[in-house]
């Protein structure tokens, strides 16, 4: 799924890339078209000249900011725009992870998702991919680039090289530790430094783009520049995507790590132009036979460099967190309550579902097994081959795909579902299970929600009953006639109530929060309070 997702954004950047090699000219006219129009109707206006002739002065600063004659001009209106904007963007990005507005809960969420649908075979290739953006190897590229340039006779154009590289590195570096946000959990990799922003996203744009920028500089064709812009869009994308699905960074650090690289690289390429509209950069002047010769010399080197560091280099990777143990002491809803996991969350990381139940089982290889004699099958892996065979089978796909769900900002760890026969026809009750880090004794607890599917939209969505408590009594039923007698009883967790799920589909429930345990009596009555508990 996660090799879907990225050949279909480069499929997108692809046709994009030819729209505007097709239609750009003709936007562009018609752009500049309107431009005309409206600068011609401001001009007629009898106000706007009034205005004009009263203030001089302030037109005549209008217009030199507009001029295209000179860098002084609209070209470095544009970039202070553009720098002003991106600055912005950053301030805003900052506050957001710093007060914890809901990106935060965005990026948990992602993490975790990614973490779900991420094999081991896509590793290796985007870890090449990630290797470009290593600090080792930006820096040896970066001088491999200065040295490009001034055998190339364009040693001034390394200034805003160094300046968009090297600032960039300083100033991510700098914020790590000013926020000191850790990594991800869920990170395939081993990283030692902090998490935001992201520094290879940052070197993505600053490095990667400025290089972009020379290789468009020095070519003469429009189509050649149209290409040479996609393919730096594309390589960037794929950086910054290779930190997301190896799971060391979290969506807000590769943004933010993208709005410092771009600060420094209008900073860079600002320079660069300004050089060049002083005459200390000429990018016409012809390049001799023996400067090329060098140079495509200087590259191969390089290329094979980096080939040779990425095939050998020996990846760390994290040793599993230490886990957390809680006693269960108290009766397991209010300790549920106290720390606000009764309820599945949204994306946004608002409360959704409550919990449905909670079971006290030796292991997750036990509570599987009790399922599957209950008469319940694990849902199959969410990927492209069983999501085509749900869009043609539907709901007679008894082990279909189901959609993750998230608590205490996890997916789900196990997902189960049986097919049932009614009178208004076939459905299918699915739960989806959670290791939590609650003990009873040496049982460990696993909570769950339960719901309904009824039917299928859009060939790969389930459509779901709004009877959450119809599907949770389901659930209760199929144990007890495989594992009597079961010790259960039933708490209050939530008020009744209703909500919706992330697609609009509403639900409604009471509350009620079943408690199981697999064991004896004695782990009964440590999990299931059972004063004021309905048998």
């Amino acid at each position: 799924m996660v090799l879907v997702a990225v050949l279909v954004t480069w499929a997108l950047l692809w046709l994009l890339q030819r729209f505007v090699a097709r239609r750009g000219r003709d936007i562009w006219r018609v752009a500049g078209s309107l431009i005309r129009s409206t600068k011609a109707a401001l001009g007629r206006n009898a106000y706007v000249r009034r205005w004009v002739h009263e203030h001089p002065d302030s037109i005549r600063f209008l217009t030199e900011r507009i001029d295209r004659t000179h860098f002084q001009g609209l070209p470095l209106t544009v970039l202070a725009l553009a720098f002003t904007y991106v600055l912005a963007l950053f301030a805003a990005i900052v506050e957001d992870v710093v007060t914890s507005d809901p990106i935060v809960a965005i990026d948990h969420a992602t993490s975790q998702l990614v973490a779900a649908f991420r094999v081991p075979e896509i590793i290796p290739p985007f870890v090449w991919i990630t290797d470009l953006g290593q600090s080792s190897v930006v820096g040896v590229l970066l001088a491999a680039v200065a040295l490009l340039l001034w055998l190339l006779n364009r040693k001034y154009a390394i200034v805003g090289l160094l300046v968009s590289g090297l600032g960039a590195a300083a100033f991510s570096a700098l914020s790590k530790l000013a926020f000191e946000r850790p990594r991800p959990t869920e990170a395939a990799l081993l990283e030692t430094s902090y998490s935001f922003p992201s520094g290879h996203a940052t070197a993505a744009v600053a490095f990667y783009g400025f290089l972009g920028y020379l290789l468009m500089r020095f070519a003469t064709r429009c189509k050649v520049r149209l290409n040479l812009f996609f393919w730096t869009v594309g390589l960037v994308l794929l950086i910054g995507l290779s930190r997301i699905i190896l799971g060391v960074h979290y969506l807000s650090d590769i943004w933010a790590g993208y709005l410092v690289g771009a600060l420094w690289l209008i900073v860079g390429i600002s320079l660069t132009e300004w050089l060049t509209a002083s005459g200390k950069i000429d990018w016409n002047m012809p390049t001799r036979r023996h400067q090329k010769t060098v140079a495509f010399g200087l590259i191969a080197i390089t290329i094979a460099g980096f080939v040779a560091y990425a095939a050998t280099r020996t990846l760390p990777v994290p040793a599993p967190a230490p886990e957390a143990i809680i006693h269960v002491n108290h009766p397991l809803d209010d300790m549920l309550r106290a720390q606000k996991l009764a309820s599945t969350s949204s994306l946004f990381g608002a409360p959704e579902q409550p919990l449905s139940f909670a079971i006290a089982t030796p292991s997750a290889q036990a509570l599987s097994g009790l399922l599957s004699r209950a008469g319940w099958l694990p849902a199959d892996t969410p990927d492209l081959k069983n999501l085509l065979r749900l869009a043609r089978q539907g709901l007679d796909y008894t082990t279909a795909p189901l959609a993750p769900a998230l608590w205490n900002d996890r997916v789900n760890e196990l997902a189960f579902e049986r097919p049932i026969e009614n009178p208004q026809g076939k459905e299918v009750v699915t739960v989806r299970l959670w290791q939590t880090p609650f003990r009873v004794g040496a049982q460990q607890v696993f909570v769950g929600v339960a719901r309904t599917y009824n039917g299928i939209r859009w060939s790969v969505l389930h459509t779901v009953s709004p009877d959450v408590d119809a599907a949770a009594e389901r659930f209760i039923q199929s144990l007890k006639q495989s594992m009597p007698p079961l010790n259960l009883c039933q708490r209050s967790l939530t008020a009744p109530m209703t909500g919706s799920y992330r697609m609009g589909e509403s639900f409604f429930t009471r509350g009620q929060l079943w408690l199981l345990d697999q064991g004896d009596r004695i782990g009964a009555a440590g999990l299931c309070d059972v004063q004021g508990a309905r048998q």
